[in-house]
């Protein structure tokens, strides 16, 4: 303010005063100028600070900053520092992925390698499993999955876990590691929904195609799914059985399972009232007694009824005869098998649920399951068995089959139309004696076309008779009895009734020639009726007390039928249910899954020779085995 007072118009002052104030005046307007120009300098270098001060830092030093602030806010984004693109490593590595496909070598069936090409061509693709260090996370975590393949019954080997763990750098093996695991994955799925054993593999017992996703659906799940993880465990079979038998599994292999009791040795038939040393030892076999209980010698010693009630309790969970006698069959399975025979049976019983439809789960409305070393059918509504039944099932010769069909009918007064085995082994050489009664005595027909329909007129040594057909009408002796439950298929398979039921009191009822007998025929006839039409006992009662003559009931809705071979399940008490394996399909499921060809699947039980007959001894007529054997 003294400045503006001094160089004020209005002031007054001497003349000597005024030219001081003029050179004081100049001297300040100068040193205004000075401080402008110092001013605009200033701001000219504060505003090139950031330029300069990144000019000034040597290539090999960094730039200091505060914890809160990152060094890229100290960039001058007008003069962005060169620096390679963040997608590089994961474009070198989708371009070493098809590069590998495209060349063909990998070791991939034609199908994944196709499937894969076509996944990884699609255009914004990035490699799904792999960056530049490794595996991601969730790369991770599927891979673990594939570790603990045993854990379903599958085998790790199989999906090359080794080369996963292995270290990967470049883009080529980082290409390679994306790859495998994809290619892996893909295998895995293919496995857990029943794609692991081939036919020839497989044989007879596997009749249908399992439904296994293509790999293009596979690996847009694997994609889409927030965790890929479950949805490949939720591949694997959904039947309850299939994962009791797992945890069955887990016990053989080093769980509570493997605690057994002591072995019975070889000895004499134990039953009521016998005294031996071996007593005792079938008491801890069965949990009767323990090895520190202070009961006396003598009765431990002594079988008793509570123990017999013991045995025919453990011969009904393991699938033998219940008359509480401990004799050859049920000390053999008393001393149990070794536990890799019965990490192996699991196995082969868990591999055959994969074959079956995924409905068995509890979403079927109704279906017919028999399962034929169980002997036994059984209807089955959801969850609910409302039947169940024992069966006779065929020899081992005469095996009957392994397959899904619908039943689409069932015959009342059913007509026998004797199969061609029958009619060559059996029915012909008993035609051939001159003094053959068999076509009277079981009022069989015969039907030859131009040779005609009397069998007496017939040249059986020189006929075909191939060409000859022959039934059995309704009637008191019919070998098919008042029902028969039919689902067409390529064996000539089907369910009936059969007036020899003093054989459903054995055991091991393996006599017919391929088809199922049911012991109560007519209460399955009742349900499946009642199911699909509202047919009530009463109307099956009035067809079965008329005329003998066929009377044939179709149904609106097939009924699908599943003849399995399950010589492992678990029954409602969690308890393990073994059966034998008649037919020696276990064995070569069990090669087959570790990688072994069963040579002849075909030798696996033959027909026995028959035994000669003494002269004093009557031989069974013709007319008695056949009848047993159908």
């Amino acid at each position: 303010m003294a400045f503006r007072r001094l160089t004020s118009p209005c002031s007054v002052m001497p003349a000597s005063r005024r030219q001081d104030v003029m050179e004081e005046s100049m001297m300040t307007r100068q040193g205004w100028s000075n401080l402008a120009v110092c001013i605009a300098s200033a701001a000219m270098l504060w505003l090139a600070q950031p330029a300069i001060a990144q000019d000034m830092v040597p290539a090999s030093s960094t730039i200091e900053t505060s914890s809160n602030v990152e060094p890229k806010d100290v960039q001058d984004e007008t003069a962005p520092a060169a620096a390679p693109p963040p997608n590089q490593s994961s474009e070198a590595i989708l371009a070493s992925v098809r590069t590998q496909l495209a060349e063909g070598k990998l070791k991939l069936s034609a199908n994944s390698t196709a499937a894969l090409a076509k996944f990884y061509s699609a255009a914004q693709r990035e490699p799904l499993w792999t960056t530049d260090t490794g595996l991601t996370v969730r790369g991770q975590n599927i891979a673990k999955v594939l570790s603990q393949a045993a854990d379903h019954g599958l085998n790790a080997k199989d999906y090359r876990v080794a080369e996963l763990e292995a270290e990967h750098s470049t883009s080529e093996q980082l290409a390679s590691l994306e790859i495998s695991l994809a290619a892996a994955l893909l295998r895995y799925a293919r496995h857990a929904q029943g794609g692991r054993l081939s036919r020839k593999q497989a044989g007879s017992q596997l009749t249908h195609t399992p439904i296994v996703s293509p790999p293009e659906e596979i690996l847009s799940e694997l994609v889409e799914q927030d965790d890929p993880s479950f949805y490949l465990r939720s591949l694997h079979p959904r039947h309850p059985q299939f994962a009791q038998l797992r945890a069955k599994l887990q016990e053989a292999r080093g769980g509570a399972g493997q605690e057994r009791g002591p072995r019975i040795p070889d000895g004499p038939v134990l039953r009521v009232g016998v005294s031996h040393a071996q007593v005792k030892l079938l008491r801890q076999r069965l949990g009767l007694l323990k090895a520190g209980d202070t009961k006396p010698e003598d009765n431990a010693n002594t079988f008793d009824d509570a123990l017999k009630q013991a045995v025919m309790a453990f011969q009904k969970q393991s699938g033998l005869a219940e008359d509480g006698v401990v004799g050859a069959g049920t000390r053999k399975v008393l001393s149990g098998q070794s536990p890799e025979r019965l990490i192996s049976k699991l196995l082969v019983n868990m591999e055959r649920w994969r074959w079956l439809p995924d409905d068995l789960d509890g979403t079927a409305d109704i279906y017919v399951w028999a399962n034929i070393p169980e002997l036994r059918v059984r209807i089955v509504k959801g969850t609910k068995t409302v039947f169940s039944e024992r069966t006779i099932v065929g020899q081992v010769q005469n095996k009957t089959p392994v397959f899904s069909d619908k039943m689409e009918w069932i015959e009342l007064h059913p007509t026998w139309f004797v199969p061609a085995s029958i009619k060559v082994a059996d029915i012909l050489p008993s035609l051939r004696r001159p003094t053959s009664t068999v076509m009277e005595r079981y009022n069989l027909r015969v039907n030859c076309g131009a040779l005609g329909n009397n069998y007496k007129n017939i040249d059986w040594k020189t006929v075909d008779i191939s060409k000859c057909n022959f039934t059995q009408p309704p009637g008191k002796n019919s070998v098919l009895g008042d029902f028969k439950f039919k689902f067409p298929n390529k064996y000539s398979v089907y369910m009936h009734d059969t007036h020899h039921r003093n054989l459903f009191r054995n055991t091991r009822r393996t006599y017919s020639h391929g088809c199922v007998r049911i012991k109560n025929p007519r209460r399955m006839a009742e349900i499946l009726l009642d199911h699909d039409k509202g047919m009530t006992p009463e109307r099956i009662g009035k067809i079965l007390a008329g005329p003998k003559v066929l009377h044939k009931e179709t149904l609106n809705r097939p009924v699908p039928v599943h003849m399995t071979y399950f010589t492992a399940s678990i029954d409602d008490e969690g308890r393990l249910k073994m059966w034998p394996d008649y037919y020696g399909h276990d064995r070569q499921i069990a090669l087959a899954l570790t990688g072994k060809a069963f040579a002849d699947p075909s030798a696996v039980a033959t027909r026995p020779k028959p035994k000669k007959v003494k002269k004093a001894v009557k031989k069974k007529s013709w007319a008695e085995s056949f009848l047993q054997s159908n």
